[in-house]
């Protein structure tokens, strides 16, 4: 747990970029699940997603459009594993009615789907649908073109065939010069498939969110893919292999035994109902 809140600090803490001047940033999210699929399980139990948002951020001051899509995994946590954590929206109270987390990256990028900039997102899912997300995007000094960090919620609804994702997020942002001029360049272009844009990077299962159980503690995690083998179908996990492991004499003997008894039982219950035919 120690790490764990290590992480969500280090994740929370506002970074100051010495690129542009950040800017007070408030816009309205909307876009669709592009993605949503179960990866493995966690030690305690717990089931694993990966989850892929493809959202589209509305113009905010003198910042122009920009998509953001994000490529986490989420931690589905049971009544007997929720943790306790802090609100990330209201950090002075705990998070109540959590059923989840989610830990990954996302990419800022154009209407072409070209990568301006890439950070590190979390995110709480509650019971009642609404999810609490930060993001923060580490600026030009790494070769991105924007910096700053937002943070929101965001909501999930059904609409036919596709999930909507609808929320809004504030913060502050910048935007190189190079940066504005891409995407004013690309927009209104149609975006490259998003399984193409999620392969830049390389996004692995977190560390266990949940609490364990006893009865469930020697459960293995088992992922069907990992890394840049995002776009990979989903191969089923293989059992944990016993080969190489010798069988000791102990445990020999204690099968030989059960047998023995077996046989001898069967055989008394065969000749006490052959007795009570013959009487």
């Amino acid at each position: 747990m120690t790490s764990l809140l290590s992480g969500v600090l280090l994740a929370i803490s506002f970074v100051r970029f010495a690129a542009s001047p950040l800017e007070p940033y408030a816009a309205a999210v909307h876009g669709v699940v592009a993605g949503y699929r179960l990866s493995g399980v966690e030690p305690d139990g717990d089931p694993l997603y990966q989850a892929v948002m493809k959202t589209e951020l509305a113009p905010s001051g003198r910042l122009p459009r920009l998509n953001l899509i994000v490529d986490a995994y989420m931690e589905q946590f049971k009544p007997d594993t929720t943790p306790i954590l802090p609100d990330f929206l209201h950090r002075n109270r705990p998070a109540t009615n959590l059923g989840g987390f989610l830990q990954g990256k996302l990419l800022l990028t154009d209407d072409a789907g070209n990568v301006i900039s890439i950070g590190s997102f979390v995110a709480e899912a509650f019971l009642d649908n609404s999810n609490s997300a930060i993001m923060t995007l580490y600026g030009s000094k790494s070769g991105y073109g924007a910096a700053g960090q937002i943070q929101g919620r965001f909501n999930l609804a059904k609409q036919g065939q596709n999930v909507a994702v609808t929320g809004r997020f504030t913060g502050h942002l910048s935007l190189s010069a190079s940066a504005r001029r891409q995407v004013l360049a690309n927009a209104g272009k149609r975006m490259k498939p998003v399984e193409k844009i999620i392969s830049q990077v390389s996004v692995t299962p977190h560390a266990m969110v949940g609490r364990a159980t006893a009865k469930s503690q020697s459960v293995p995690l088992h992922t069907g893919f990992s890394g840049t083998q995002n776009k990979s179908p989903l191969r089923t996990p293989a059992a944990p292999s016993t080969s190489g492991k010798p069988v000791s004499a102990v445990t020999i003997a204690a099968a030989a035994g059960a047998i023995l008894s077996f046989l001898i039982a069967a055989l008394l219950l065969w000749r006490g109902r052959k007795q009570s035919l013959t009487t």
